[in-house]
């Protein structure tokens, strides 16, 4: 049963920054999306780094968070960048 929690909460941290991302490169918003994806790789570096040097945080609890949170968010909020850009370039040519 944690299993499908685990797998669920994962597609969920993924399905979110995608759909936004997407809608808002494709609404010409890309300041906004590269900003919210920075800011997610950031936090993903950050809690590798974490991981390995002490650092405060307990590097078993940063490590899960980066792998189960930060890298399924990181993917969706890159494939979202990528989908709403070549929607735009889609959307302007037929013009």
């Amino acid at each position: 049963m944690i299993e499908l929690l685990v797998f669920f909460g994962m597609l969920l941290c993924a399905v979110l920054p995608f759909s936004f991302l997407t809608k808002w490169m494709r609404a010409g918003q890309s300041g906004l999306a590269l900003s919210v994806a920075s800011i997610t790789g950031a936090v993903l570096v950050i809690l590798i780094y974490a991981s390995g040097r002490p650092f405060g945080i307990d590097p078993m609890i940063a490590m899960a968070v980066a792998m189960l949170v930060c890298v399924p968010a990181f993917l969706g909020s890159l494939f979202g960048l990528l989908l709403g850009w070549l929607m735009r370039r889609r959307d302007d040519k037929k013009v």
